[in-house]
């Protein structure tokens, strides 16, 4: 994929190095992301080396942007001058990385310009370390839910389609809401239980939220928070970050808390109850909202669809992940709660776990 030459074109103004060394070669859907050493030490190169089904901003490397949003100098920062600063890092296609907030990796460099490679790309101080899921400490769920809460202290004047439309083009969020939830119970339309869809018919999309825009991960699950000597390391894979509602990032946390001893995802409610106490006052209140219940109805139906379409297509689940069955029953918890008017922390009961 990558040939000695381009690395050296890469790492070498970098490092000083003039033969980098490749260790480690990880391929995922979207990225695939190199391991490379320099002069003894360890770098992470990144490359959206499956653009075709990227569905978020072409070429944009999130990561460099991601750091300026929270760097705390910008903490005062309105729309208007976080459009600034991504139009100048956009027009600049390349340049140097930013120290990491203590949440993200430290970047060195980004380029989008396509002239060393063919693809958009991201170099970072390697972080050694090991998923959440595989070091299911109740105390590094905490740690976890606070470094949410940081992250989410980056706000918004307005909700936007994605970041290059900020300060520019604001969006309803009810509107955009409902474009999402439509596409997915349209697809899911011959394939739910016919007792399922015209449960969502009587369910109205509220028109306003308890919620402030904000910056949202958007992949914030075990997978991708990195842990290291009993402290969280750094939280990783950001392609999928917006501008959203705090909510919206406690989902994949809930389903996916943890493997159990047969190496399978699913909700954990000690290690979830410890996440959200983490998180802070607001933990509670989010994941008892009306709002976190219609983000689970839409993750819900997202998840069932694509499982879904992999078995007509006859492909294999990923190992670890849940069934398209066990998707199908949380929906019709949800869809239960919706109805009812609350929320609630367990995927299968409207029972409150922090209260027991």
């Amino acid at each position: 994929m990558i040939t000695e030459a381009q690395l050296q074109q890469i790492f070498t103004p970098l490092t000083g190095e003039p033969s980098p060394r490749l260790c480690l070669t990880l391929a995922g859907n979207i990225n695939t992301i190199l391991k490379v050493e320099a002069r003894g030490q360890m770098y992470g190169l990144r490359i959206r080396s499956q653009e075709q089904v990227y569905r978020y901003e072409p070429d944009l490397m999130k990561e460099v942007f991601i750091s300026w949003l929270l760097d705390p100098a910008h903490a005062g920062a309105n729309d208007m001058e976080k459009a600034r600063a991504l139009s100048q890092l956009w027009e600049a296609q390349r340049g140097a990385g930013r120290k990491s907030s203590g949440i993200e990796p430290t970047g060195l460099a980004f380029d989008w310009s396509r002239q060393i490679l063919p693809q958009p790309y991201f170099v970072y101080e390697w972080i050694e370390g090991q998923p959440l899921w595989d070091d299911p400490d109740e105390q590094l769920y905490r740690a976890a839910g606070h470094t949410l809460a940081s992250l989410h202290r980056v706000r918004f004047d307005a909700f936007y389609a994605d970041f290059f439309a900020i300060g520019n083009t604001p969006q309803a969020w009810a509107d955009r809401f409902r474009a999402a939830l439509d596409k997915e119970v349209g697809e899911a339309q011959s394939r739910l239980s016919p007792t399922l869809l015209p449960a969502l018919e009587p369910l109205s999309i509220p028109a306003t939220l308890p919620f402030s825009p904000c910056l949202i991960h958007n992949d914030f699950s075990p997978g991708n928070i990195l842990v290291r000597d009993g402290r969280l390391a750094a939280v990783i894979d950001w392609d999928n970050a917006v501008v959203d509602v705090a909510p919206l990032d406690f989902v994949k946390m809930k389903y996916w808390t943890a493997k159990d001893a047969r190496g399978q995802l699913g909700h954990n409610p000690a290690l979830f109850r410890a996440f959200v106490t983490g998180y802070g006052p607001r933990g509670t209140e989010i994941v008892e909202s009306e709002t976190f219940a219609w983000y689970e109805l839409l993750w819900l139906l997202r998840v069932w669809n694509f499982e879904r379409s992999k078995q007509e297509r006859g492909l294999e689940r990923a190992p670890g992940y849940p069934a398209a069955a066990e998707y199908a029953a949380a929906l019709k918890g949800v869809i239960g709660r919706l109805s009812a008017g609350h929320g609630s922390l367990s995927p299968t009961s409207s029972s409150d776990p922090l209260k027991k």
